[in-house]
C-alpha cells in the first residue's frame, strides 16, 4: 500500500481526488474551523487517506521559523511556553485543538514536525517523552519529522519505545529501522520539479513497504502524478 500526495491542495479538490490518494493538510501554522475540516472530509474517496500536520505550537518556539500566527497572538510570556513539547498549557491547548481537527477530517495520521533548534538533550527527551506517553491518541497514528541533522540514530530509538514513525527526506537521509510504515517527505535540492533520479531514489526508500508519500514544492501536484505511475 504505497500512497502518494501533496501537502495542502495546490489544485481544487474535485481534481486532486480524481487522481491523487493521499493529502497531508498544510495546517501546521493554523487550523482551520472545523467546519471547514468536515467539508475536506467528504471529499476524500472511499480508498483516500489524510494527515494533519499538528500545531506548531507544540513544537516550535517563537524564536523558530514557522511558529504559527496563532502563537503571535499570545502575550510574550506565554509565547515562551510554547514549542519542544514542554509541559504548559500553551501546549496543551494546541494539542487539544490539533486531537480535534484530526477528528474533524478523519485523519489517520498526525504530522508533528519540530525545528533545527530542537536538539538532543535530558530535558528536551523528557518533554518529548512526556508528551507522548500522555497524549490519547486512539486510532492515530503519530508521525515525527526531527529536522534537526543529529536524531537520525536516537530518533530510531526513540520513535520504537513512544510506539511513533519518524519522516524522513529520502533524497538526503536513510530509511528509519522499524516501524509499520514509512512516511517520506521530499525536499528537493533544485527547482524544476523530480528529476528522473529523484524518483528513483524515492522509490529504492519506500522499498515495496506500506508507505505515505507527501511532495510540497511548487510542482507537487504535477511530480505526485509522476511519483505514483513510477511508484
Amino acid at each position: 500500500m504505497i500512497k502518494v500526495g501533496c501537502a495542502g491542495y495546490p489544485v481544487g479538490r474535485d481534481r486532486y481526488w480524481r487522481t491523487l490518494s493521499f493529502v497531508e493538510t498544510d495546517t501546521g501554522k493554523g487550523l482551520p474551523k472545523l467546519e471547514t475540516l468536515a467539508a475536506w472530509r467528504a471529499d476524500i474517496p472511499a480508498g483516500g487517506a489524510a494527515a494533519l500536520q499538528a500545531l506548531r505550537s507544540i513544537t516550535h518556539g517563537p524564536q523558530d521559523s514557522g511558529f504559527p500566527a496563532s502563537g503571535r497572538k499570545l502575550s510574550k510570556s506565554r509565547q515562551l511556553q510554547c514549542g519542544g513539547f514542554r509541559e504548559s498549557l500553551e501546549v496543551h491547548e494546541a494539542w487539544m485543538a490539533t486531537k480535534a481537527a484530526a477528528e474533524a477530517l478523519g485523519a489517520e495520521i498526525v504530522v508533528f514536525e519540530t525545528p533545527a533548534s530542537f536538539q538532543p538533550g535530558p530535558d528536551r527527551l523528557r518533554d518529548l517523552y512526556r508528551f507522548f506517553k500522555g497524549a490519547a491518541r486512539g486510532k492515530l497514528k503519530f508521525v515525527w519529522h526531527p529536522r534537526g541533522a543529529d536524531w537520525h540514530t536516537l530518533g530510531d530509538k526513540v520513535c520504537a519505545e513512544l510506539g511513533l514513525i519518524r519522516a524522513f527526506d529520502p533524497l538526503r537521509q536513510p530509511p528509519p529501522r522499524g516501524g509499520g510504515f514509512r512516511y517520506l517527505r521530499p525536499v528537493l535540492p533544485r527547482m524544476g520539479g523530480l528529476s528522473v533520479a529523484n524518483l528513483s531514489t524515492i522509490a529504492a526508500a519506500v522499498d515495496g513497504k506500506p508507505a505515505f508519500v507527501a511532495l510540497s514544492h511548487r510542482d507537487s501536484f504535477r511530480d505526485a502524478q509522476r511519483l505514483q505511475e513510477a511508484l
